[in-house]
């Protein structure tokens, strides 16, 4: 049996692209939320909340930062979604939002940092102050789930 290098190239090429996008992002702080941004009135709690709680699509587990913690910009951020059963995430049905009297998307911001395994953003610029991020996120099957995690920033 001959041993093909253009396989092993092939094999690795596959490996490097699965990866967790962590893995190919620049050491730049990406600036998640701007500062006018920051200052806007924060919403009245529970607005944002209103209608069915949705929870039947992938679980959402917020690694980094830390529900209620306070932290330095620019800050880790590391979100996995946890597929159900047999189903697989949909990342067309990612929406990352902060709660703020109008909500800001943050969608676009965070979608090169996004994976089928969750957000991994080395190092965000966020200006100090309190925030409500909403993540919603789907699954190939209809299922939605939508968590809200707050932080700081001093």
């Amino acid at each position: 049996m001959r041993h093909r290098p253009g396989r092993l190239v092939l094999f690795l090429l596959v490996l490097l692209l699965a990866a967790p996008c962590a893995a190919r992002e620049p050491d730049k702080a990406v600036t998640l939320i701007t500062q006018k941004e920051a200052a806007m009135k924060d919403a009245p709690s529970g607005l944002q909340e209103i209608g069915r709680p949705l929870n039947d699509g992938p679980a959402i587990k917020v690694i980094a930062p830390e529900t209620d913690g306070t932290y330095r910009s620019p800050l880790k951020i590391i979100v996995q979604f946890l597929p159900r059963s047999e189903h697989r995430v949909d990342l067309s049905k990612l929406k990352v939002e902060c709660l703020k009297f109008f909500t800001i998307n943050l969608t676009d911001r965070v979608m090169p940092y996004a994976s089928t395994w969750g957000i991994r953003m080395a190092k965000a610029s966020i200006p100090s102050g309190h925030y409500r991020i909403r993540i919603t996120i789907g699954d190939d099957k209809g299922g939605v789930t939508q968590d809200v995690f707050t932080f700081n920033v001093k």
